[in-house]
């Protein structure tokens, strides 16, 4: 029987609030300047992980570095770009382990966060304020065994990986990664982008399954493939909200 975590409780809309209210406030310090309000050179903001700025024009102050672990690793090229907010780098954490109790043996491959420095990062267009993680997708190989990733992968609409190897879309371990992500409200997750095809098939996977239908409104708000950007068909990217006691130097989302 599928595993199941607890439901979900609604926690993009204050997020969602938060950053209209900055769009009336002004913009947060962009990453040419890296000069902080003088209170956040202060205790306690002195002590603290800062995120500052926007997720296209920021950067960070005191990151935490993402580590590896059974459940999780990181893709070789990536470990000098895995610093994040501790908020970000915590979730990791936690969905990763929350994927390998529900599925033992699930290994979460992680690519790039940010810099530790943070600011611009070749490669990407935002991953520069400690809020940004792309993730692989969890894959089976053609005899539909759990396979393990070290480098991300494409896949179609059907879950066919595009290179040939024969790899495809796991459907059940990254409903499951989704499924955290959707209970975690520490971290105050705001998207999850994905390409279209891939969305529509994990929320059908969801549907089908009774125990998993309650979440699909909500899935469905979470995923989304961004308009300006790749379509996502070889990774996830999550990010979180602006930290709740930094919306004087945070902006949400991108300039």
């Amino acid at each position: 029987m599928l595993p199941t975590l607890s439901r979900p409780a609604p926690h993009w809309l204050a997020t969602l609030l938060a950053g209209a209210v900055w769009l009336a406030a002004g913009s947060a310090p962009a990453s040419g300047s890296r000069v902080l309000p003088k209170r956040f050179t202060r205790s306690p903001y002195s002590l603290m992980s800062l995120s500052v700025g926007h997720p296209n024009n920021g950067w960070q102050v005191r990151a935490r570095r993402l580590r590896e672990k059974t459940y999780l690793h990181i893709k070789q090229g990536s470990r000098p770009n895995s610093y994040g907010h501790p908020a970000l780098v915590l979730m990791l954490e936690r969905s990763a382990h929350e994927v390998a109790r529900a599925a033992p043996g699930a290994v979460m491959l992680v690519g790039d966060l940010s810099r530790e420095p943070g600011g611009p990062l070749p490669g990407h267009r935002s991953h520069q304020s400690g809020r940004d993680a792309d993730v692989a997708f969890y894959v089976r190989d053609a005899k539909g065994r759990p396979a393990k990733l070290t480098h991300f992968v494409t896949f179609d609409g059907n879950g066919r990986a595009t290179d040939g190897s024969g790899l495809v879309f796991d459907d059940e371990r990254n409903w499951l990664l989704v499924q955290a992500w959707l209970t975690d409200h520490r971290a105050g997750i705001l998207h999850v982008f994905i390409s279209t095809p891939l969305r529509a098939r994990l929320l059908a996977y969801a549907a089908a399954h009774d125990a998993l239908r309650a979440y699909v409104n909500e899935a469905a708000a979470l995923l989304h493939q961004p308009e300006d950007s790749t379509p996502h068909d070889d990774h996830f990217h999550v990010r979180i909200a602006c930290p709740r006691d930094q919306d004087e130097i945070c902006q949400a989302e991108s300039m």
